[in-house]
């Protein structure tokens, strides 16, 4: 059944239709009846899934394979001047963004479900979809990354239900109207959008006032800048943390097991609930599990029920994504691109049994590096070696101030062992050649790097 604004919409063609967001756009309305176009700059992984459910997706971007469609969607990263974008102004064509597709979309549903935060929000996403499903919500699902429960990152449901992630970048997040808002914390990140991090938390706070004023902002007391945006929002709000009893929702006798995952109490109200093992690694992940039990619980499902389903999932792909083990070695992939998300993953890692831990890191855009460059020394701290490529860049001009062989040469200095290796096959090479039994390497950063993964290990495997 179609939505409501997609009456009279037959055709809808999308720019940059490889990204996950956009291809999960393109899946749901594909699945709702409506043709799908698409372009993109490069052949993926994406674009032969959408090929193969029979939707046509090309490379490079071509006006003249465009046609006729009815709606054509882009990304944030695609301007005026692209040329699809300038056939479509051109010929009268009607252009929306992406975000705000979302937001319309979303809107057709009573409980909608919006995961924000500077980090997090992806595994969070996931871990709340995957327990949705268990419980028997059957919501429709948008994920910001691939869950492997869904072999993908989205599904039609059929009911009244819909999550999604909420992302930050480029107010993406002021398009959608939530019942139930969640704020994991708040981090200066997307420095070229937001310029300064009063910017960024006035964002959160608009974000937390577009949710129902009837529905619920869960919010992280344990982080202030966080529980600063919930104090001054207008709905109801739910706070969860670590070792405080006052808060809704509490983790108490919290524990880490040998392989990074968390174990720990549930109190809600004050009152104990219930034991909750994760399948997911980290302290911050018992955080974010507790926003999960909060949501779910908000839309009343039995919670002690939802709990014991979250020792079975793990998040979403490329967030502690174990990749494989060879001669002794594992190789794990994780997206952490700031230096927070990098400091609690190699802590994480730390803590697991292990002889050495290698933290291979490609840096995305110049400017992140160049505000957040302290922060990103001291983010290496629990590696033994850290190995650092030049910076990936896809949106910004280069910027001399910063380079990957400056950040290695300061780590260094800082106390770890650090190496520039500006290409992904000396990267590969360095690690075949020291890595041994019982080390861990851990692939940070830009996706692309994660290309040395799987020929690592095969070389490992044949050592």
């Amino acid at each position: 059944m179609k939505a409501e604004f997609l009456k009279g919409i037959n055709h809808v063609h999308f720019i940059g239709i490889n990204g996950s967001s956009m291809s999960g756009l393109a899946i749901l309305l594909f699945e709702k009846g409506i043709k799908i176009t698409g372009s993109d700059i490069e052949h993926t992984y994406t674009m032969d899934k959408l090929i193969s459910m029979g939707i046509d997706v090309y490379i490079p971007q071509d006006s003249t394979k465009v046609g006729k469609p009815d709606l054509v969607v882009y990304t944030a990263a695609v301007h005026p001047d692209n040329v699809e974008y300038a056939y479509a102004a051109e010929n009268n064509i009607p252009l929306m963004d992406r975000a705000l597709l979302l937001g319309k979309i979303m809107d057709e549903y009573r409980y909608r479900i919006a995961i924000s935060g500077a980090h997090g929000k992806t595994t969070t996403t996931t871990l709340t979809a995957y327990l949705l499903e268990q419980m028997g919500f059957d919501a429709t699902i948008h994920d910001g990354g691939e869950a492997p429960f869904l072999n993908g990152n989205v599904k039609s449901g059929n009911s009244d239900y819909f999550i999604t992630e909420a992302c930050e970048f480029n107010g993406s997040f002021l398009k959608l109207n939530p019942y139930i808002g969640v704020i994991l914390n708040i981090d200066f990140d997307h420095v070229d959008w937001f310029k300064t991090f009063d910017n960024m938390k006035k964002s959160f706070l608009e974000f937390a006032n577009r949710i129902d004023k009837d529905g619920y902002l869960v919010a992280c007391y344990d982080d202030e800048p966080a529980r600063e945006v919930a104090n001054k929002a207008l709905c109801n709000v739910v706070y969860y943390g670590l070792d405080n009893l006052s808060l809704d929702y509490t983790a108490m006798n919290l524990e880490i097991n040998k392989e990074g995952k968390p174990s720990y109490d549930l109190y809600v109200k004050g009152k104990y609930i219930c034991h909750v093992n994760l399948g997911a690694e980290g302290k911050h992940n018992a955080l974010n599990s507790l926003a999960v039990i909060a949501v779910l619980e908000i839309l009343g499902a039995d919670i002690q029920k939802a709990c014991s389903y979250l020792s079975y999932v793990h998040g979403a792909k490329r967030r502690f994504d174990l990749i494989g083990e060879a001669d002794g070695v594992r190789v794990y992939s994780d997206y952490a691109h700031h230096p927070t998300e990098i400091a609690v993953t190699l802590e994480t890692a730390s803590r697991m049994k292990h002889q050495k831990l290698y933290a291979a890191f490609e840096a995305h855009t110049f400017s992140r590096v160049r505000v957040l460059f302290n922060e990103f020394v001291k983010s290496f701290n629990h590696a033994d070696v850290a190995i650092i490529a030049d910076i990936y860049n896809d949106r910004e001009r280069a910027d001399n101030e910063v380079s990957g062989k400056k950040l290695a040469e300061a780590v260094n200095l800082n106390g770890t062992k650090a190496l520039y290796l500006p290409s992904y096959q000396e990267i590969e090479d360095y690690l075949f050649e020291h890595v041994k039994r019982g080390d861990i390497v851990m692939v940070l950063g830009s996706k692309y790097l994660e290309k040395i993964c799987k020929p690592l290990l095969e070389r490992l495997g044949k050592r």
